[in-house]
């Protein structure tokens, strides 16, 4: 059963009602989320700070004296974290909320109504790579979603030590990511999103994919390529909600009992980012 809180008023319409859905792909097509975007970057968009920290509950303490310019450098603020240190314990790349989905051998999963492909998500032959060193990589491992939400932290850290060469980006749709927008649409391949196979000291091959949401005007990643630590910034979304799937290798790790109790029933788990979500099977 889902909470009555997982969606949004607004897209209970745009994506449950035909009425609705016929409306979204013309804002989409205005590019109207860019355009809030850039009314949410400007010195005007302060004045809702103060109403959306006092509507969601948010923790600003160590920002009690920050002078933000903008909406957007209040949502990208960036605090101090913590994270477990435990050489085998993968950590949550970021605050969210946590859906686990077991690839099948012929590298397919299925999401909210949909069956995704891993070519689905890299496109290969986009970027010049072959299926080797991308789809073959995970069939038969995990897919791990991590969907975030319009009040948690909007940057996400390393989940391992290890090494990268180079970020993918895919230009895409800006669709919302609550859990109605993805009973809709295949959002996870439809949306904006930047890809990148990390390879990790305990888990093997990692791939994440940073997907972007509505009115989300960028990923901003620090590194193209190069050595990284466990819990280091990996970088952030600008505005509102967004989602980052992690792809695991096959008999590489043992998610924690808890989580894969409770999200074999179709719950999300709420996970902090460095929180322990699963440890190394090596």
């Amino acid at each position: 059963m889902k909470e009555k809180s997982a969606n949004d008023k607004s897209v209970e319409f745009l994506y449950g009602t035909k009425c609705g859905r016929i409306l979204l792909h013309g804002i989409l097509a205005l590019r109207l989320p860019a355009l809030l975007g850039l009314v949410l970057r400007s010195p005007f968009s302060r004045i809702y700070i103060s109403s959306f920290v006092k509507k969601n509950g948010i923790d600003m303490s160590g920002f009690e004296e920050a002078k933000f310019k903008s909406f957007n450098d209040f949502f990208t603020r960036k605090k101090e974290i913590s994270f477990d240190s435990e050489a085998n314990h993968l950590i949550s790349p970021a605050d969210s909320l946590l859906s686990v989905y077991q690839i099948t051998d012929d590298a397919k999963f299925h999401i909210k109504g949909f069956d995704y492909t891993l070519h689905d998500f890299f496109e290969p032959e986009r970027f010049d790579v072959s299926e080797e060193e991308t789809i073959d990589l995970f069939k038969g491992g995990f897919c791990l979603v991590f969907r975030l939400c319009a009040t948690d932290y909007h940057r996400y850290c390393y989940v391992d030590n290890g090494s990268q060469n180079g970020n993918h980006f895919i230009q895409g749709s800006l669709y919302s990511v609550q859990p109605l927008a993805a009973e809709n649409f295949r959002l996870y391949t439809k949306n904006r999103r930047s890809w990148t196979i990390m390879n990790t000291e305990h888990f093997g091959k990692i791939a994440q994919i940073e997907v972007g949401a509505f009115s989300v005007g960028g990923i901003q990643n620090h590194i193209q390529e190069g050595t990284f630590k466990k819990g280091q910034e990996k970088g952030y979304f600008d505005l509102h909600g967004s989602t980052i799937v992690l792809l695991l290798q096959k008999d590489k790790i043992n998610i924690l009992p808890e989580i894969l109790n409770k999200t074999s029933t179709g719950a999300e788990y709420r996970v902090k980012i460095g929180d322990c979500v699963a440890k190394s099977s090596l």
